[in-house]
């Protein structure tokens, strides 16, 4: 039987094919492939609704596949070689090669893109992060570092799912590099910002915790803490919440105010010696907080009460907007949705106070409390499957 395209696909390959003669250099088929992303994101950075519905990625994977094939890697030099490498990620092996050659030149007006770019192909041809590394060496050493934070992290965080002690090893040399560079000056490397050198150093903290290397783990978190007395103009935001969190790992756990407990469950069952606790703070127009009821109720069910109790917690007053009510309504959705997709889960109201003691400031939050009451673990890895470092810490305590 014959497939039937959508009619947007028949247009976009009857443009692709009257676009491949139009293009004389990469720099110009990347810019008309990428259109439709730069479009999308001016439309969300302006509150505007963007003009269609066909995501815009699809659209510049469709488009790149399409005019890669025009341009030999042979002709091009220069320039022209990064935004061939930027055109032709559909195809890796080709990416590779012209971003290699590229920067095997003397002058890069895209360096720091360029060798983003190469730590990416360089796992995407290879499946591992391990053969990048050197790369991201690199890009920890020289580099700006604010455009490739969340790459890095999820290098690493990647790495811990099956090698954490590989990790471990790489969180150490990203915090040392960037260590030094906010110690050191360095011709043509400027400091790296407070706030990702806050947040390596807190993600180093966690990981040391983590194979019980407690010692190292505080004088991480002495370095750190002395930093945020002698900066406090520059410890602000994301990464001074990360060092809350980081401070608050292995003591005991701060209580936890009950306003509210819903679904019948008393308030002695929030936090109780002997068992595992996971507390997952929420709001209701939180949608990863929403996807995740499904998930811990699946978690809950997988170990029964008596191994492990989680608890949803949130507060009326992130709940009150956006229509101000009085507490039982407020009260009234979070039960909705406990019954809907999350019967197993304890769900508690508790005071803006308590959510300022944690540190949680935007959403969702995970906090682990093992049989002792001591907080394990805070942080914003809502990933509980047991391959996951969060799943996997989970069932270590609970088996402890």
């Amino acid at each position: 039987m014959k497939t039937l395209r959508p009619l947007w696909f028949l247009l976009l390959c009857g443009q692709f094919s009257s676009a491949q003669s139009t293009f004389t250099k990469p720099s110009e088929a990347y810019e008309y492939a990428s259109r439709p992303v730069i479009e999308w994101e001016t439309a969300l950075h302006e509150q505007r609704m963007p003009t269609t519905r066909t995501r815009p990625d699809d659209v510049l994977r469709q488009r790149s596949k399409a005019l890669c094939p025009s341009f030999s890697l042979e002709r091009e030099s220069g320039e022209e070689l990064y935004w061939l490498a930027k055109l032709c990620q559909p195809d890796p092996a080709k990416a590779l090669a012209a971003v290699t050659r590229y920067l095997d030149g003397s002058e890069w007006e895209h360096g720091p893109d360029a060798r983003l770019l190469l730590a990416i192909l360089q796992m995407r041809t290879t499946g591992n992060w391990e053969t990048a590394w050197g790369t991201i060496q690199t890009i920890l050493q020289k580099d700006p570092i604010s455009p490739v934070e969340p790459q890095l992290d999820v290098a690493i965080d990647d790495e811990a799912d099956t090698n954490p002690k590989m990790a471990l090893e790489w969180s150490k040399e990203r915090y040392s590099i960037l260590l030094d560079r906010r110690q050191a000056e360095k011709p043509g490397v400027s400091p790296e910002s407070s706030g990702f050198f806050l947040h390596t150093g807190s993600d180093l903290v966690h990981r040391y915790y983590l194979v019980g290397a407690n010692e190292q783990a505080t004088n991480v978190l002495e370095e750190m803490n002395s930093f945020m007395k002698s900066h406090p103009d520059e410890a602000t935001g994301w990464a001074a919440e990360d060092l809350h969190w980081a401070n608050l790992e292995m003591h005991p756990v701060p209580p936890i105010a009950v306003l509210k407990m819903l679904g019948g469950n008393s308030a002695s069952s929030l936090i109780q010696p002997g068992r595992v606790e996971v507390i997952s703070f929420f709001f209701l127009g939180c949608s990863p907080c929403m996807r995740e009821l499904a998930d811990l109720d699946a978690l809950q069910k997988r170990y029964g009460k008596k191994k492990l109790s989680i608890t949803d917690v949130t507060s009326y007053k992130v709940n009150w907007y956006p229509t101000p009510s009085t507490p039982a309504n407020v009260e009234a959705s979070p039960e909705k949705a406990r019954l809907e997709k999350a019967p197993r889960v304890g769900f508690v109201i508790t005071s803006d106070e308590t959510l300022a003691s944690y540190g949680v400031k935007a959403f969702p939050v995970v906090a682990i409390v093992d049989k002792r009451g001591t907080l394990r673990y805070i942080g914003k890895d809502v990933d509980l499957e047991d391959d996951d470092p969060a799943g996997r810490l989970i069932r270590e305590l609970i088996e402890e």
